[in-house]
């Protein structure tokens, strides 16, 4: 009883934020514009978040060897999507881009948050780094040239994104030993307290914006259960590779368990619709990625009974 206690504290405000999303399109109480919290969210409290995790991350080899191995689990699912596709009943041009990536950002430091505290988050962000290098170059590479996006735009495009920015201060805080003298000095607290405040709503606000786009079309279920299914076997067989590799070569303190295992949960990422083509092609896009984060909270209930 005191388990399942525990279970509903860490998983009913996850389904309380992503129903109250929901309820709002269907009830249109919001309108998409009103739902500009995702941009809110995107510009300045997930770059908080993500600041203050990776200026802390200890930069070692340790580091190198989760992102690489990240980076090539990406790739992995690129290339493994590339030849379903070539067999795919339908149209599966897309189908490589929904094997690979994760949606970190808009979901996965909020559930992250939801198990293991604030202080933690540098794991998540330790694993998160290398599907990060992935999304902003090969991922966002080979989308943009879908759309006819020159290098040099994709370019600026990415290191003109708060994310990355964050990402990258963060990096460079760490790795340069600032980021540690930081800590240290008096205005390590504050500066600390600054973040955290601002990155605060973060989870819900998050969780709310993925359950407002949620949406279902009945013509494109069967292909989107059929891509998710594809997803959700691949995805198991590379994170179960990549525990067994880091098992072997550093310590896996719960905390860092944990966060490769939700990474793997999580659907591919949300901007996939905005380089879909046709309707046809974004109802099939957007009913895989909501079928995929309803199995994501799903099995983010099962983690919070396990972990």
């Amino acid at each position: 009883m005191e388990k399942m206690s525990t279970v509903l504290t860490i998983v009913l405000p996850v389904l309380s934020a992503l129903a109250l999303g929901w309820f709002s399109r269907r009830r249109k109480l919001l309108d998409e514009s009103a739902v500009e919290g995702k941009t809110l969210v995107m510009r300045f409290m997930l770059p908080a978040v993500l600041l203050q995790a990776f200026y802390q991350i200890e930069f070692s080899a340790n580091l190198l060897l989760i992102a690489a191995c990240m980076f090539l689990c990406c790739m992995a699912g690129l290339g493994l999507g590339a030849i379903l596709s070539r067999i795919y009943k339908g149209d599966g041009r897309l189908l490589p881009f929904l094997t690979c990536g994760f949606e970190a950002g808009m979901m996965g430091y909020g559930l992250y948050a939801m198990l293991f505290p604030p202080i933690q988050t540098y794991n998540f962000a330790m694993v998160d780094l290398g599907q990060v290098l992935f999304v902003f170059t090969v991922y966002s590479a080979l989308l943009n040239r879908q759309k006819s996006i020159s290098g040099r735009q994709t370019l600026r495009l990415m290191v003109t994104s708060p994310v990355f920015l964050a990402i990258a201060v963060g990096i460079v805080l760490s790795a340069s030993g600032l980021g540690r003298l930081l800590q240290e000095s008096g205005a390590g607290v504050p500066f600390d307290s600054a973040l955290r405040y601002i990155g605060a709503p973060t989870g819900m606000l998050m969780i709310f914006v993925v359950g407002y786009q949620l949406v279902w079309s009945r013509p494109s279920l069967k292909a989107a259960l059929l891509t998710v299914a594809l997803r959700t076997v691949i995805m198991g067989v590379l994170c179960v590779s990549v525990l067994l590799v880091l098992r072997i070569l550093l310590p896996m303190e719960p905390p860092l368990f944990w966060a490769v295992v939700l990474m793997f949960t999580l659907p591919a990422p949300f901007v996939l619709p905005i380089f879909s083509g046709d309707e046809a092609q974004k109802g099939y896009v957007a009913t895989t990625l909501s079928v995929g984060t309803l199995l994501s909270i799903g099995l983010f209930a099962v983690i919070s009974m396990l972990q």
